[in-house]
């Protein structure tokens, strides 16, 4: 299949780690007592899913299931623009619970008469459920649940673990798909969601062809990528950007898209993390190939007018035969042109990285650049239009800061005192600013953001044709089913118990290399933590291992994101490490489970990536075989007192007190940015940019700390406590000053509490 495509099953994307693990391997001698560890032909994990060795002689395994074109749909019309431009199925969001929680969305009456009517057109339709769940939302999100069963929706999109638990258990009916939230970016990953009866695996953005084909040889589970649509600089899932600014989390749903706000480097501003629009259209018949069956279409948030344009561009592609592919490729691509997106991208699809992938000096808002304007009288504003531009087209309206701009349907276009229909290029025209339009400027500037309608039908005719739909009725016996899972899953939700302080609070240090060994020695210290890397396990030649004591004290924290050939390294390593008698691992993705298969003893603890905002995510990563779990960074006081009440029945739960507060993780270098540069925003807060390993991590300036709030923590029930000096290191002079106050627990001055007292939304 590799030579299909024009790659190899080893091409990756960025800096491989191959030549660190290569000299990692070749001192292991140097290691006494290392074991180095081989997989058999199948491995069995600690819970006895069986694991696959991976080989490159593996035949493509097909699915079934023929090639879908899928479509979003954030409104009533653009579910009939989906329709009738031909897609396949269609995915939405109720008014609950939505990743795109600022789309019209749906009620679960408009659900239940759109799968109906999708149904009788032999079209499916999902409901994308793919936020994090708050404690107290889970009664909710039973009865949601409940009635979408009832529905008999196509599939259910999902991102918390605690969605994925109370389904698989009380609603088997629903087919489960898994988010591009969850992060899965490798075999690993796509093969644990088969183990736990996903349907559909939804991956990372960030993946090439030949990594897409590598994970398509190892799983048989239907695969669902992207192909069009707004790309975000983070990888989905691992981005706590809009909730650092705001309290507004993009896990939630309700991103206030800071990334694309202008920066300022070295006083020089710039777009740094604002992308370029995904557009793979040239690159459907290689997706295929590699065995992609569901192409996913983003846009939520857009109108009807684009999803019919885009639905019909990749139809033309997609119906088109081997002969007359060009021709129609082209069709497609002036369908696109209309569309007035940003600039577009491949992305990461042909294994290299673009460079307009994010290109800062570009502002990447949406639409086609007019002009500026230069004249604002008699409720018109006057620019000079660099395009054609016609009464029935969109345009939106940017003022000159990184404010949202005002978009609005062209009535009329005047030229001197002359209305006229169309103007052209290099006129300059006055256009009528709607009598709710918003406040402008001159140097405001002026966007193109949607041609002649591809899409006519109003409102009101979709919501009469909706309503014309006849559901059919539930038997007595399918009424009385559902009602007893739902009373069976609101009955398995753990109580809220009182309020039991801890008696003591443990501490866990997180170092950043060897040399942190040393804060072992501290009384108030349990463990050390450190980032599983090649070059702290080359500096592990020069520690004293000998001391045992030290060895069970230690916990490996492996990276989050594992390309390509880089999971086959960990996996090498974990067991070198196993060996030397190291047993304490730190996870942050599903894909890590498979790295410990066949191997016993050993304590697998959940990092704060592995989100646990409820009992129901809590309990379901303990089942998957996670002794202990970490707060999630973003969480608030009220939710953790929640958690805490419940936490007799769950695992442990540690919580961060003290860490650097990592916004976005990106696999997109920050091009003409020094690793370690602080870039500012035009509110004066900052973010460092650090690159390793072919990782972009962007790291708030201003520390996330509790310490102050370390006995209401404790009064809460708390007992085990991270304190993360990764970035500065444990025995510096700012770890031993972090560590003092956190022994006093005494508040340090510019760090920030995050959303634990504005709360989360």
């Amino acid at each position: 299949m590799s030579g299909d495509i024009g790659y190899s099953a080893g091409d990756v994307c960025g800096s491989s780690l191959a030549a660190s693990w290569l000299l990692l391997i070749s001192i292991a001698p140097a290691l006494a007592g290392v074991v180095v560890w081989r997989p058999d032909e199948k491995d069995v994990c600690p819970r006895g899913c069986a694991f696959d060795k991976r080989t490159e002689k593996m035949t493509h395994q097909k699915t079934s299931k023929k090639t879908e074109l899928l479509a979003p749909v954030g409104s009533l019309e653009s579910f009939f623009a989906a329709l009738e431009n031909g897609a396949d199925a269609m995915y939405c969001g109720l008014k609950e619970f939505s990743a795109r929680a600022k789309a019209k969305n749906f009620t679960l009456y408009e659900v239940e008469k759109m799968t109906t009517h999708a149904h009788q057109q032999r079209r499916q339709l999902y409901i994308a459920l793919n936020t994090l769940i708050k404690e107290k939302e889970l009664s909710q999100l039973v009865g949601i649940l409940a009635d979408l069963t009832g529905i008999g929706i196509d599939g259910l999109i999902i991102q918390d673990l605690g969605v994925w638990r109370l389904a698989k258990k009380y609603f088997p009916q629903l087919p489960l798909h898994a988010s591009t939230q969850l992060a899965v970016h490798n075999a690993a990953g796509v093969k644990m969601l088969e183990q736990m009866g996903f349907t559909r695996a939804v991956l990372a953005r960030e993946l090439s062809l030949a990594e897409i084909a590598a994970i398509r040889q190892q799983s048989t589970i239907e695969l669902e990528h992207f192909v069009h649509g707004a790309l975000c600089f983070s990888v989905s899932g691992q981005c706590l950007f809009s909730s650092a600014v705001s309290g507004m989390s993009g896990n939630r749903g309700r991103c206030a898209q800071p990334c694309r706000r202008k920066y300022l480097n070295q006083e020089q501003p710039g777009y740094h993390f604002s992308t370029s629009d995904f557009s793979a259209l040239s690159s459907v018949p290689q997706l295929l190939k590699a065995g992609v069956m569901s192409l996913k279409i983003e846009g939520r948030m857009k109108s009807a007018d684009y999803v019919a344009r885009v639905v019909a561009a990749y139809r033309l592609v997609l119906d088109a035969p081997e002969s007359g592919r060009k021709q129609a490729m082209a069709e497609a691509e002036e369908q696109l042109a209309l569309s007035f997106g940003r600039q577009a991208t491949k992305g990461f699809l042909t294994g290299s990285i673009p460079a307009g992938i994010a290109d800062s000096s570009k502002q990447g808002t949406l639409g086609k650049h007019l002009g500026q304007v230069t004249s604002l009288r008699g409720g018109m504003i006057g620019f000079e239009t660099s395009d054609r531009l016609h009464v029935g087209d969109r345009i939106r309206v940017q003022p000159q800061n990184d404010q949202a701009g005002t978009g609005f349907t062209v009535r009329e276009l005047w030229i001197e005192q002359k209305k006229l229909k169309a103007v052209k290029a290099g006129d300059f025209v006055r256009v009528r600013i709607p009598d709710k339009g918003g406040f402008f400027q001159q140097g405001d500037k002026v966007f193109k953001v949607g041609g002649k309608a591809a899409f006519t039908l109003s409102l009101e005719t979709c919501r009469a044709t909706l309503e014309q739909v006849v559901v059919p009725e539930k038997s007595p016996a399918q009424k009385e089913s559902l009602g007893q899972a739902r009373t069976q899953a609101l009955a398995s939700l753990l109580p809220a118990g009182a309020t039991q302080a801890a008696s003591v609070q443990t501490l866990t240090v997180r170092g950043r290399g060897s040399q942190d060994f040393l804060v072992l020695d501290e009384s108030s210290v349990v463990s050390l933590e450190l980032p599983l890397t090649p070059e702290i396990l080359v500096s592990l030649k020069k520690v004293d291992l000998r001391r045992v004591d030290w060895q069970g004290r230690i916990i490996w924290e492996i990276p989050p994101m594992l390309f390509g050939g880089e999971w086959d390294e960990y996996r090498r390593a974990v067991g070198m490490l196993a060996g030397q008698g190291f047993c304490k691992f730190r996870l942050n993705n599903l894909g890590h489970f498979p790295l410990f298969a066949g191997l016993s003893g050993l304590a697998m603890l959940g990092g704060f990536r592995c989100y646990t905002l409820n009992s129901q995510a809590a309990l379901a990563w303990q089942e998957l075989g996670l002794a202990e779990l970490t707060a999630d960074l973003e969480d608030d006081r009220k939710n953790l007192q929640e958690l805490f009440r419940r936490a007799e029945s769950l695992p442990p739960l540690a919580t961060t007190t003290y860490s650097p507060l990592p916004v976005m993780l990106s696999r997109i270098p920050v091009r003409g940015v020094r690793p370690g540069s602080v870039l500012r925003a035009e509110g004066g807060e900052g973010y460092r940019v650090f690159q390793n390993h072919g990782l972009t991590e962007v790291l708030a300036e201003q520390d996330f700390s509790l310490l102050g709030h370390l006995a209401e923590l404790k009064r809460m029930g708390c007992a085990r406590i991270i304190v993360d000096l990764s970035h500065c290191g444990a025995m510096s002079a700012r770890g031993k000053q972090v560590l003092a106050a956190c022994g006093a627990d005494q508040a340090l001055t510019e760090t920030t509490s995050f959303n634990y007292q504005r709360g989360l939304t």
